[in-house]
């Protein structure tokens, strides 16, 4: 088994009694079936609520606001930055 995880489970499930092994696995199968039930459940209530909002754009674009920006926000050492080279 080249899957780390397959060799941990086969340890622990070799480390157990015939009974217990029957257990283990039983257990394993039903905690798995309620995850992905669980999981069903998740999705389906986060799409739902997704499907209630309503997108508000932004009062200001991103590209407004950034050509806002005076040389006098700005560093003096990034001003002249290309002076320097």
């Amino acid at each position: 088994m080249d899957d780390p995880r397959h060799r941990e489970a086969e340890a622990l499930l070799a480390n157990q009694g015939s009974r217990q092994r029957t257990e283990c696995v039983v257990a394993g199968i039903l905690a798995a079936k309620q995850s992905g039930h669980m999981e069903r459940l998740v999705r389906q209530a986060v799409r739902d609520e997704l499907k209630s909002l309503q997108y508000q754009p932004p009062k200001t674009l991103p590209e407004e606001t950034a050509g806002e920006t005076q040389l006098t926000d700005l560093p003096d050492s990034l001003i002249h930055a290309l002076d320097e080279i």
